[in-house]
């Protein structure tokens, strides 16, 4: 029997060693992209359907707002109590464009209109509609999304009628059906009780946004969702309010180029929608393009469905990564089996010849035994193996005591580095929350600020309005007063998110805080605190805003002088950290401390433990001092005080000449 070689029998069993198994990888590895890519797309298109909804309900509750408040307004119920109109309509007409409301209607307690802002001739009975009956009942505001029939929007305005009507176009997958038209209006509507000032209800005041043909909503969503991101051209994301099966509202492009008004969703998610009311998620085709997709059902104020919510992001981006991804991937793995196909032939070839002696004097070594030296004349590679193995061997033991002293140095340096890696990471993660806070923070404080403005408006003129023995007069106050009070919440949001960069010029740290003192030393949280100061007398200067290193400075103070309620000692110091080239100011007071589960997240965004405050002074300024290139950082122990370190970079010191 012919014997086989050694280098043979090493190359073939390489060759099912390695290529099984990296076929397996290969396999494995794109079905775990393709995964991940997915499962990635599913996480945030569902993330976009919850933000899509937020923002459809904010319209909503808009909407329910304004209806509530112009149904207080002494126009309203003076006309609903007396059914004289006569001065209504203008102000109604304003209203409505103010609001850009479709339908601005006034009925009374049986349901017959007062006064329509789009037909004023027109009156009718409403005593029908199932939203007024609603609020005639309960005698409180809804607002909900509803269905309105051609009939009733076109006796509104011509103009409604055309826009509720809407030719339906054959798509593909849609459940079959002989629908050609939609000639319902989908409405966001709104209405309110109308009362008089001794609480008498006299009237209902309703209005009503017409979604068919009206792109302010999705739009909006795009903007704020996608932030209207493109790829390769297309829109990544889209949006679509569907009235039934039917899109009414949508920025998804036919192949024209038009928005797709007017054609179905398919028969697979209708049936899981709109009849079994789940959502769906999945990648689906929507009119010319693939999408990761997700619906959403959407109900009037009974519960029943009569539309859906619709996001989808662009299948293209997440494709086109995944290929990428598995290319790499293979490419990767196929340069590993060359790579180590080429290491393995070397090898086999430097070790087909006499390997018994080098393979007994490893076991030797393996045990633990100092083997001899091994004897080969031949001056190939395996004599240069051989030659290398005795050093190998005469070196182990010299680098088996190196081992252990170096593992002891080792050791220590990675303890050292992980104190250095966790200091980091807890910055970045401070850092990164800050940000993202700071962005959430901007966004609600956007969308909270025109409501408010609004209420504190009408509020206040209400209020002018009332005489000093209106029963209604102590509840305006009210509002007026926490409204105000909102409006300082959302300035320190503004402030928080804004993050204004620092306007640096040279100051001195030691006049900034002894300005202030001079500012707090008379008032009367002040008055039982004895600050001492202790300053470097070493003249230096930094370049910093000095608003923004005073408000750091104040906020600080206060703080401490709160946490000693008013009373105790306090002491303001500076010192020259020559090493680091920074100024350090450290205010130490002897309050009661900070427990240890509070210090961890003294710096975090909204956190506080005071029951009036909102928890973005020490926020703000870690954010401050952050730009300014410092560090920021608290040291206490419970029932001994806290002291809080500034450090700020120094940019000259002057010589005492």
């Amino acid at each position: 029997m012919k014997q086989r070689s050694l280098k043979r029998r090493l190359v073939t069993a390489f060759a099912v060693a390695i290529l099984i198994p990296a076929v397996a990888a290969g396999l494995a590895g794109v079905f775990m992209i393709r995964q991940h890519v997915y499962r990635q797309a599913q996480s945030k298109v569902n993330s976009d359907l919850e933000s899509a909804a937020e923002i459809y309900q904010n319209y909503l509750q808009r909407l329910q707002d304004s209806i509530r408040i112009h149904a207080t307004r002494m126009i309203v119920y003076d006309a609903a109590s007396t059914g004289d109109t006569t001065r209504l309509g203008p102000e109604l007409r304003r209203v409505q464009t103010a609001e850009r409301l479709d339908v601005l209607t006034l009925t009374d307690l049986n349901g017959e209109v007062l006064f329509r802002t789009n037909n004023p001739s027109l009156r009718g009975s409403q005593a029908s509609d199932k939203v007024i009956q609603r609020v005639l009942a309960k005698k409180t505001p809804i607002a909900a999304t509803d269905i309105i029939g051609m009939a009733e929007l076109s006796a509104e305005s011509e103009e409604l009628g055309r826009r509720a009507y809407i030719a339906v176009t054959p798509t593909p997958y849609a459940t079959p059906t002989g629908k050609t038209v939609a000639n319902q209006g989908m409405v966001l509507k709104a209405a309110a009780p109308v009362f008089t000032p001794d609480n008498r209800m006299v009237g209902v005041l309703w209005g009503a946004v017409l979604l068919n043909r009206d792109t302010e909503i999705v739009d909006k969503i795009r903007k704020t969702v996608f932030k209207q991101e493109a790829y390769k051209g297309s829109e990544i994301g889209t949006a679509t309010i569907f009235q039934d099966d039917v899109r009414v509202s949508t920025n998804v492009m036919d192949s024209a180029g038009r928005r797709a008004i007017g054609t179905r969703v398919s028969a697979q998610v209708a049936e899981l929608v709109l009849r079994r009311g789940q959502r769906w998620q999945d990648r689906a085709f929507v009119v010319t393009d693939w999408y990761i997709s997700a619906y959403a059902p959407i109900r009037n104020f009974e519960g029943t469905i009569i539309g859906m919510l619709y996001v989808g992001i662009l299948e293209r981006p997440y494709s086109d990564s995944l290929w990428r991804s598995v290319f790499v991937f293979l490419g990767i793995i196929v340069l590993a089996v060359i790579l180590v196909g080429i290491i393995n032939l070397t090898i086999s070839y430097r070790i087909s010849r006499p390997v018994r002696l080098i393979a007994e004097a490893m076991q030797r070594l393996a045990k633990g035994e100092h083997p001899p030296k091994i004897e080969v004349r031949s001056n190939d590679e395996i004599g240069h193996l051989a030659e290398n193995f005795n050093k190998m061997s005469d070196e182990l033991a010299a680098a088996h005591r190196l081992l252990i002293q170096s593992a002891e140095t080792l050791e220590r340096k990675v303890e050292e580095r992980t104190a250095e890696l966790k200091e980091m990471q807890e910055n970045l993660i401070q850092t990164e929350k800050l940000a993202a806070l700071g962005k959430l923070a901007a966004g609600v404080a956007h969308e909270i600020n025109n409501p408010l403005t609004g209420i504190l408006t009408n509020s206040s003129l209400m209020l002018e309005d009332c005489t000093e023995d209106d029963p209604l007069r102590p509840d305006l106050q009210v509002i007026v007063d926490e409204t105000l009070r909102c409006r300082k919440i959302v300035k320190g949001l503004l402030d928080f998110a804004r993050q204004t960069p620092p306007r640096k010029q040279l100051i001195t740290v030691n006049q900034v805080v002894d300005d202030i003192l001079s500012l707090l030393r008379n008032q009367v949280g002040f008055r039982e605190i004895n600050v001492e100061t202790r300053f470097d007398p070493t003249p230096c200067s930094v370049m910093a805003d000095q608003d923004q290193i005073r408000q750091v400075i104040l906020n600080i103070v206060l703080n401490a002088a709160e946490a000693m309620a008013g009373e105790g000692e306090m002491t303001i110091s500076s010192s020259i950290e020559q090493q680091n080239r920074v100024i350090r100011i450290a205010i130490h007071d002897n309050g009661p401390g900070i427990p240890d589960e509070v210090k961890s997240r003294i710096f975090e965004p909204f956190f506080t433990t005071k029951s009036n405050g909102t928890g973005l002074g020490l926020s703000i300024a870690y954010g401050i001092v952050e730009r300014h290139g410092g560090a920021i950082s608290i040291a206490s122990t419970k029932g001994q005080g806290t002291t809080v370190s500034v450090d700020l970079p120094l940019h000259s010191v002057l010589s005492h000449a």
